[in-house]
């Protein structure tokens, strides 16, 4: 399994996703960045509004700010702590400058896929591909002799996909508290079990209040944790940021010539932690930016802004804190992570990692759940409840699996999303750059 990974994602899978994306960007003449700053600057005000979460008069409705908060709450997991100090673990510290790349045109698809979605839109809520991925896929193979299987492999490779992401985070947060408190597995994955099921048997509305009601305060309580450490240690964050560039661009061997990382493997580990920690190119955007009808602009650069906070300023906080620590060529995982904040926090720091991590990883759970549910739908379009169950199931076994088995599943999964999403997303795209640019361009929706 494990060089069956390492063969897709070395270095075949990473360049793919890096070409891909840079092409994108090229041929938008790079329009996401440009539109970006502009839009958080208007939109700010907006984000901070304590309005309670709601969805509109159908189930599946989702207004375009609690999309882009529940959104976040998906992306900001256990790729956020553990991925990233697996990567740089494994990549050395460039791997987190090739974190930032895959973000940076991970931002592209997010925006493309959200308005092909919304442009392929069927009017009817209730349809199976509504809100997916499918939903521009199934035009663009429709009637295909060779491809027409091609929409199902997607949908089922992203449900996979879920299954193991869900089965990772609990698996994560059971073994941090094994480790640090002596929990026992067994109790944790039945805890989180039975909170998983209350959220996620309440269908997308209780997802979405959960998700906005909790998220904010977390993550401004690690972003805070986090931030005291990196700047009252100034010159050592500088000299960390210093290393993290010349260790992904120098063809040499990195951390004083005993690691021997190479550029390819930062890049390798880098991306392929990156794509778990944000999901840019996996389809996952549509599930919740497509949701709405509030306008193609607003979703597509509120899309495009989830990878940006998740890996270019999350994931950024989390390594740096790491290579400051200097336990990274030693240790793995949300381990490395906690030894890290212990470093500076003492016994305080171990219980902002394990609190953190394991919101963290609830919020992404009970999204994962949606997204999941909604390929199953696809395929099924039946009643879903017995999915659900499943999904909890999920949950409950996560920490009782080898968490080397369920992260090379994961990324074999990924891998394969990737693969035969990407070309076609990319194919479409060209097809409609115009009238997205000028939907991009415009003043407003």
């Amino acid at each position: 399994m494990d060089l069956l990974v390492t063969a897709l994602w070395n270095p075949l899978l990473t360049f793919l996703y890096l070409e891909i994306g840079l092409l994108l960007l090229l041929l938008s003449r790079f329009a996401v960045w440009r539109k970006l700053f502009t839009f958080i600057k208007t939109e700010l005000r907006t984000l901070l509004s304590t309005s309670s979460a709601s969805l509109s008069s159908h189930q599946r409705t989702i207004s375009s700010r609690f999309a882009f908060i529940t959104a976040l709450s998906s992306t900001v997991g256990v790729g956020n702590l553990a991925g990233v100090s697996t990567a740089i673990h494994l990549g050395g510290p460039g791997a987190l400058f090739w974190m930032w790349v895959s973000a940076l045109v991970g931002m592209g698809f997010r925006m493309s896929s959200t308005w092909l979605a919304l442009h392929h839109q069927p009017d009817d809520p209730n349809h199976p591909s509504w809100s997916t991925p499918m939903s521009y896929l199934d035009p663009l193979f429709k009637g295909s002799r060779f491809w027409g299987w091609l929409p199902a492999l997607v949908a089922v490779a992203i449900l996979f996909t879920g299954l193991f992401a869900n089965a990772i985070q609990t698996n994560s947060v059971a073994h941090a508290l094994h480790n640090e408190f002596g929990a026992s597995n067994l109790w944790v994955a039945t805890l989180m079990a039975l909170l998983v099921a209350v959220v996620i048997l309440g269908g997308l509305q209780r997802i979405v209040q959960m998700s906005v009601r909790l998220m904010p305060w977390v993550l401004l309580f690690y972003i805070v944790a986090a931030l005291v450490i990196l700047l009252s240690n100034p010159v050592e964050t500088g000299r960390q940021l210093i290393t993290i560039i010349e260790s992904a661009l120098s063809p040499w061997s990195v951390a004083g010539g005993v690691a021997g990382y190479t550029v390819l493997q930062a890049m390798q580990f880098g991306v392929s932690r990156g794509v778990f920690s944000h999901g840019s190119g996996l389809g996952f955007a549509p599930f919740l930016h497509a949701a709405n009808r509030e306008g193609a602009r607003k979703n597509m650069l509120y899309a495009a802004l989830v990878p940006a906070i998740d890996t270019l300023f999350i994931c950024t906080i989390t390594g740096l804190v790491v290579l400051s620590g200097g336990y990274w060529m030693e240790f793995n995982g949300a381990y490395l992570t906690t030894l890290s904040f212990e470093h500076f926090y003492g016994e305080t720091g171990k219980w902002v990692i394990v609190l953190t991590l394991t919101l963290f990883a609830f919020t992404s759970i009970i999204n994962l759940s949606y997204f999941a549910e909604r390929c199953y739908l696809y395929l099924r379009n039946g009643n879903t409840r017995n999915f659900r169950y499943l999904f909890i199931l999920i949950t409950f076994l996560g920490p009782l699996i080898p968490v080397a088995l369920i992260w090379s599943m994961a990324d074999l999964l990924i891998a394969v999303v990737l693969i035969f999403h990407l070309p076609a997303l990319l194919y479409l795209t060209i097809r409609h750059l115009r009238p997205m640019l000028q939907t991009l361009n415009a003043e407003q929706d």
